[in-house]
């Protein structure tokens, strides 16, 4: 499943990868995955590209 939005992302699914300008920057799945939150994914976007996600780029509902 592909999908923008982070909610889904974070319900469905095994595994969950996350990209920038279409390069992965962050794989994660099982019990990691599992207790994950929008903020968490926020934050490692953050640690990961050294800013913050603009508004498009994040879709929450």
């Amino acid at each position: 499943m592909v999908t923008h939005n982070m909610q889904q992302a974070l319900d469905y699914g095994n595994r969950l990868l996350m990209m920038d300008g279409g390069e992965i920057i962050y794989d994660v799945s099982g019990e990691e995955k599992q207790k994950l939150t929008l903020d968490d994914l926020a934050q490692k976007f953050k640690e990961i590209k050294k800013r913050d996600m603009t508004n498009d780029q994040m879709v929450l509902q």
